[in-house]
Order: C-alpha cells, then structure tokens, then sequence
C-alpha cells in the first residue's frame, strides 16, 4: 500500500509555541522589510495587533489591513488585492480566524491576476502562482487553512461558497501561539472545534485517504476529542492541543479531501447563514447512516481502539454547547440547485461512497426533518 499521497505540500516552517506571534515581524523578516498584516476586529480591540507591530525592527514597515467581519467573500478579497496593488509590500501576514487566513491567501495568491477574484472562483485551471509569501497565524482552531493552498470565498451576487485552489498558495510560514486563542468566544470555538473535528473525520474516511493522511486524521480526532469542551469552557490549557490537532486536520484534508458533509455544508451555509462548523455537524447524522456500509470498519476502529463514537460525541458536544439544528423545519428555495452544487464538490466526489442526485435529495430530507 502507497504511504504517501502522489505529491505533499507542506508549509515550508511551523513554530509552535506560547508567545510566538509577537514574534511575527522577526520571523518573516526573511522575506523582507515591507509587510502587510490582515487581521479581524478582535486581534486590534484586544490590543495584540499593536503589540505584534510594535515588535519589528526599526527597519521594517509593517502595515495593517482590517478585515470588517462575516464569512470571506470574493468582494472583500478584491479589496484587499488593491491595498497590495497600491502599496506592493515584501509578504502578507494574516493573523485571525479562518476568514482572514482565507481572504490573505486568495489576495497574496492572486495579487498580479488580471481578472477579479470570482472570475478564478468560476475558472479554477486559470488560477495564478504565488508571488508573494504568506505568513499564517490562527487564532481560532478550526478551519485548518494555516496549513492548505485552499480560499473558500463566498460570491454573494452568486449565492456561492467554493473554493480557489493552487499549490503555491500554501502559506511559507505558519505560527501556532495558544495566546491568540484567549478571549476567543465560546460560539467561535464551537462552530470552528466542531469544523476541525468533521474534517478530521472525512479525511480519516475519504477515498483518496492514504496512511499518511489517515494517521494524520486520526491525531487530530483524539485531541479534539479531548480537549473541545475544555476550551469551549474556557480551560486555556486545551488551546494548544486544539491548534495542533487543527493543523493537522488541515494537513490531512489538503492531501486527502473530504466528504458529502462539507458537500453539503457549503451551499446549505451560504443560503442560511449558518456557521461553517455548525452547518457541517447538523450534516453529519445523515452523512454518517448514509456512509455506514462503506466506513463501518473505521468506526468501529475509532470506537474500539480510540474511544471514539462519532455520532454520540457529536451529540453530546452539541447538548454541551446549546447548539440546535438551524435548518430543522425550513425550507431550501431552490433544492435542485443545492443538489447540483453539493454533486459539483471535490469534497463529495471523495466520499467514501458514491453520491447521486437521489441521494443528495434524501440526506437533505434527513437534515431539514
């Protein structure tokens, strides 16, 4: 049996470590003196991004680009593609949850790009290499995109969520400092813990796994295992093994791709609204009785050596954290749309069973019953 997938991207460093984003000017140094950091709302009001700037070198200039809120669109990359394009800084640095991170890569990635950003949404074999590196630092565990070449983006106008993939976008440096997690909102810890936990577990499961990949999925299922409802609680000592685990996931899902759960999550939370990591837990009852023939081994192994149910720890988490089904009893405006979208996935076409329009239409009976 093949260990490895068929080719491995990798970010070319990771520095684990308590207080390593203060040191985010001086790491990326290396690529020189002029910077652009994006970040959200909370890193400036809790006062972290003044520390982080106020830490580089005397000869650097590193500027700050804010990201105003909500899930990353197409629009809110173009805008922050100009701010590069006006001032062409030396490296990107994104600093922030999954948003953020998403945003900076496509930006970075697609800083030269003649078209706008939703033009690469719609042609993904014309998406552009990276010139310009990027520096990921997390402050959320949840996405994994620290550790992808992946931007999913939202194109409003279009009522989308896809994904603009290239291999050169993967970011060059990526910083896990538990201390970025401090003051993150139980909500967002919830709905990007359960993300991490559903992408470990369909990477554990997809058909392109491999044992790279597998062993991979299956760290990351006992941390998160162990340490989500300990930082949901706000028991600060479980960040550190949730930003790992996190990582690893996106490490997997990278080589391994995913499943029908995020199939489905991305049409179902753009037309709800719907928190990513919320969206794909209330898919993943259905996803689960629809895989069982396929993936009956891998739970019993999750179960028997790891202690791991999937379906009962899924339950529990969202008993534990007041998370109720927000597509339970509403109705899908255009389901053959839905269906088309969530066939049309690279996540789907990795599930470990084949997915019809049938079917498609009988898991999104189950979810919204």
């Amino acid at each position: 049996m093949k260990i490895l997938p068929e080719s491995l991207y990798l970010p070319q460093k990771t520095v684990s470590r308590k207080g390593a984003a203060l040191e985010l000017p001086l790491l990326a140094r290396q690529f020189g003196r002029r910077g652009l950091l994006a970040h959200g709302n909370s890193l400036q009001s809790s006062g972290t991004l003044d520390r982080i700037l106020s830490a580089a070198p005397d000869d650097m200039i590193v500027r700050a680009w804010r990201h105003s809120g909500g899930e990353p669109s197409v629009d809110a990359a173009d805008a922050l593609r100009a701010a590069l394009k006006a001032d062409p800084p030396d490296w990107v640095a994104a600093v922030g949850g999954g948003s953020v991170i998403d945003l900076a890569k496509a930006a970075a990635g697609l800083a030269d790009a003649p078209e706008k950003t939703a033009y690469y949404q719609r042609h993904q074999k014309e998406v552009t290499a990276s010139e310009i590196p990027l520096v990921a630092a997390p402050s959320t565990a949840g996405t994994g995109s620290e550790a992808t070449p992946v931007s999913v983006l939202t194109d409003p106008e279009r009522v989308l969520k896809q994904s603009i993939r290239h291999n050169s976008h993967i970011p060059r440096l990526v910083i896990l400092d538990p201390d970025l997690l401090i003051g993150c909102p139980p909500a967002t810890v919830a709905a990007a813990g359960l993300d991490a936990f559903v992408q470990a577990f369909e990477s554990y499961t997809s058909r392109h796994a491999t044992p790279f990949t597998r062993n991979l999925s299956e760290l990351a299922l006992q941390r998160i295992a162990n340490s989500l409802l300990p930082l949901y609680l706000q028991e600060q000592e479980a960040a550190s093994e949730m930003l790992e685990a996190s990582y690893l996931a996106g490490i997997a899902l990278c080589h391994a791709r995913l499943g029908v759960v995020h199939g489905l999550a991305h049409p179902l939370g753009a037309r709800f609204n719907v928190a990513h990591g919320l969206a794909c837990a209330c898919c993943l009852p259905a996803a689960l009785a629809f895989n069982r023939p396929a993936i009956q081994p891998d739970l019993h192994e999750l179960k028997n050596r790891l202690g791991i149910d999937v379906e009962a720890l899924v339950a529990q988490w969202l008993g534990a954290m007041r998370l109720d089904n927000p597509f339970k009893g509403r109705r899908i405006a255009d389901p053959e749309e839905v269906i088309r979208e969530t066939l049309a996935s690279g996540s789907t076409a990795a599930n470990p069973r084949p997915v019809s329009a049938a079917d498609a239409q009988s898991l999104l009976e189950t979810i919204f019953c």
